[in-house]
């Protein structure tokens, strides 16, 4: 198995360092870095240098106005980027005192730990998934409206009992219950009852008085 091992290794390395090899990767390359051009340009982005072609592998510096950003390409093949690279692409911007850094790779190879780290640092990670530009919109078609999230609204929600108190129909006064004790001036007496002025002591001790 070991022997099988070393005589596989040798034989892929020469596979690797074939001229058909190396000029794949420079097309890749050319191609990764016209897609970063573009990018960077619609940006505002335009390098320091431009006279200087981009070589490959290499790092670059931006300008926009008084900031300047550092392109870390040397790792654009790397199969794997993690927390280490990103790392070093820190201290690469803090010597060349850019405003912030930027890490380009053939393909989405970021670790999420190099990923948090980026964010962290302002650090931004670039693949060929970012770099395309959208295709236009076809003739004739609606263009899509963004989808614009409601405001928030600050005032308290009232509590369900209370909106259902709310939006019950309110019920209508009780008409005033008559006393069970009516007053005089509502008591009908009857016309043929004539009420009589009691006797006093005198008038009944006299003749006749007492019936």
């Amino acid at each position: 198995m070991a022997a099988a091992l070393a005589a596989w290794l040798p034989a892929r390395r020469a596979r690797l360092a074939r001229p058909g090899a190396a000029a794949g990767a420079s097309a890749q390359w050319t191609q990764l870095a016209q897609l970063a051009t573009r990018f960077f340009d619609v940006r505002g982005l335009a390098p320091e240098d431009p006279a200087q072609p981009w070589a490959e592998a290499g790092n670059r510096l931006l300008r926009k106005g008084p900031r300047r950003y550092l392109v870390h390409a040397a790792h654009w093949q790397a199969a794997r980027v993690d927390a280490a690279t990103v790392q070093a692409v820190l201290r690469a911007v803090a010597q060349q005192r850019a405003t912030a850094g930027i890490v380009l790779c053939a393909r989405d190879v970021f670790t999420p730990a190099a990923r948090a780290l980026a964010r962290e640092n302002a650090i931004l990670l670039l693949e060929p998934g970012q770099l395309r530009p959208l295709p236009p919109p076809r003739e004739g078609a609606a263009p899509v409206a963004p989808v614009v999230p409601a405001p928030a609204v600050n005032a308290p929600r009232a509590a369900p009992a209370a909106v259902a108190a709310a939006a019950a129909p309110r019920p209508l006064p009780a008409a005033p219950r008559r006393p069970v004790l009516r007053p005089d001036d509502e008591v009908r007496g009857r016309r043929d009852f004539m009420p009589t002025v009691p006797f006093t002591p005198d008038a009944a001790a006299a003749p006749g008085g007492a019936c």
